[in-house]
């Protein structure tokens, strides 16, 4: 389960900022923004878009399940990296991506 709670990921992004000893100046320079912007979303007024999203987990080593992202299984680096690239990517990349992966299905269930 994936918490789309501002607060929530406000509070997470704030707390791990502040365990690495980073400013929000720090942290928003790794980002690529502004320390305005990311004022605004560690205090809960906007979302981070799902590409400064990543950035900031990455720079934060938060991981899926620290933002309340759940599985049976535990999520390899690998799937986290596939993850990251489907959610970043366009329609366009979306459709080869999917027939990609049908195809590669295909093969593989008519071993």
């Amino acid at each position: 389960m994936l918490y789309f709670d501002k607060t929530f990921i406000a509070d997470k992004i704030k707390y791990r900022r502040k365990k690495l000893g980073l400013t929000q100046s720090e942290l928003a320079e790794k980002i690529g923004i502004s320390e305005k912007h990311l004022s605004k979303i560690e205090t809960g007024k906007n979302y981070p878009s799902l590409d400064n999203f990543f950035k900031i987990a990455e720079v934060l080593e938060l991981s899926f399940s620290d933002f309340g992202i759940s599985s049976s299984s535990t999520i390899t680096p690998a799937q986290n990296n596939l993850i990251k690239k489907i959610l970043c990517t366009d329609d366009a990349t979306i459709k080869i991506y999917t027939k990609a992966i049908a195809f590669a299905d295909e093969i593989y269930n008519n071993k």
